[in-house]
């Protein structure tokens, strides 16, 4: 059986505290309360609308209040269509957890699903790592070997990257090659991943390659990586996130911090001093180079067209696209610069 009912689901009431939510879903063995107004569902919280709630907020975590971070359009089934439901089209909601409500919209259970959508899906959600450039950053080790290659913790720095979103359900990949692109698909010819390949004719820039996806029957959001960044995250809820925002693009943005060594100095429009800051630290939000696209941004992009994603971007806005940012507080590592990698070593 892939799915049973619970009944041992936690509620909590519109107006009460983020800390309240917390303590649920710590002392709950699972990843969600329900939110009832007048004893009616209106929402649920999850942990990743928790965290990302936390990360993105402007005030303290002790104003944050339940109706501030929950999703008012969750799925449910009413009771009479769930008594004539059969196991898949229960699956059809692609939802771990399907309240059961009555005529009056009160919980009467929980159906949980103890399997992985992605899994179960004929049409995954893949993975694109442009994995196609010469990697001048890290000359010259570069000059030898690809940079998907390089070696960084015991595997390569693809593999790395492709590890970390197996981790998170994503296990499907397209590697964009053209830079002793011989060497990587040998590379990987005794090796277990789920791969396809995309033959770049030309250096397409950073978004080029894109194009050749109208050959891989893509009906679904998808990853684009670049080949040389670590970034410790879930990218289920990067993908959860998506879907609820409605967006065309996500882009997930990390901070990055820059710390001036010497006193900035502040003037008017005349030249006038104003003051001077000294050694001060700032803080960014920097773009990792790892977007989710839906299928129709390929259509922005002419087959074998030399492009970098932010132009792809501007079009993307030009035709009214939505385009979100993902906030993560996690540490980006960039592993493309010779600077940085000797560091990591």
């Amino acid at each position: 059986m892939k799915l049973r009912e619970i009944r041992d689901f936690r509620i909590v009431k519109k107006g009460e505290s983020i800390l309240k939510v917390i303590e649920y879903l710590n002392d709950s063995p699972y990843k969600i309360v329900f939110v009832v107004e007048d004893d009616k569902l209106v929402g649920t919280i999850t942990d990743g609308d928790v965290r990302r709630s936390i990360y993105n907020s402007k005030v303290s975590i002790d104003n944050l209040r339940v109706e501030d971070i929950m999703n008012y359009n969750c799925k449910y089934i009413n009771y009479i269509d769930y008594q004539k439901a059969s196991e898949s089209d229960l699956i059809k909601y692609n939802v771990q957890y399907l309240p059961v409500v009555d005529e009056k919209m009160r919980i009467i259970k929980v159906v949980c699903f103890s399997i992985n959508f992605q899994e179960i899906s004929s049409v995954k959600t893949k993975v694109l790592i442009m994995a196609g450039g010469k990697g001048t950053r890290l000359y010259p080790l570069t000059k030898v070997i690809p940079k998907p290659l390089v070696p960084f913790e015991n595997k390569t720095i693809i593999e790395n990257i492709m590890e970390q979103f197996i981790k998170s359900g994503f296990d499907e990949f397209i590697l964009s090659v053209n830079y002793k692109k011989e060497l990587i698909k040998s590379y990987f010819t005794e090796l277990s991943y789920n791969i396809e390949y995309i033959e770049e004719p030309d250096f397409l820039g950073t978004a080029g390659s894109i194009s050749y996806l109208r050959m891989h029957n893509i009906q679904k959001p998808f990853f684009v990586a670049n080949c040389d960044v670590l970034l410790n995250l879930d990218f289920a809820d990067v993908l959860e996130y998506h879907l609820k925002e409605e967006a065309n693009i996500t882009i997930i943005s990390s901070k990055e911090k820059v710390n001036v060594a010497y006193g900035v100095i502040t003037f008017d429009e005349e030249k006038n001093y104003l003051r001077i800051d000294e050694k001060p630290n700032y803080e960014f939000n920097v773009n990792t180079g790892i977007y989710i696209l839906n299928p129709e941004v390929i259509d922005l992009i002419e087959l074998g067209e030399k492009v970098d994603m932010p132009e792809i971007i501007e079009r993307a806005r030009s035709k009214g696209m939505k385009i979100k940012v993902y906030e993560s507080n996690t540490e980006m590592i960039d592993i493309g610069q010779w600077e940085y990698y000797k560091k990591l070593l």
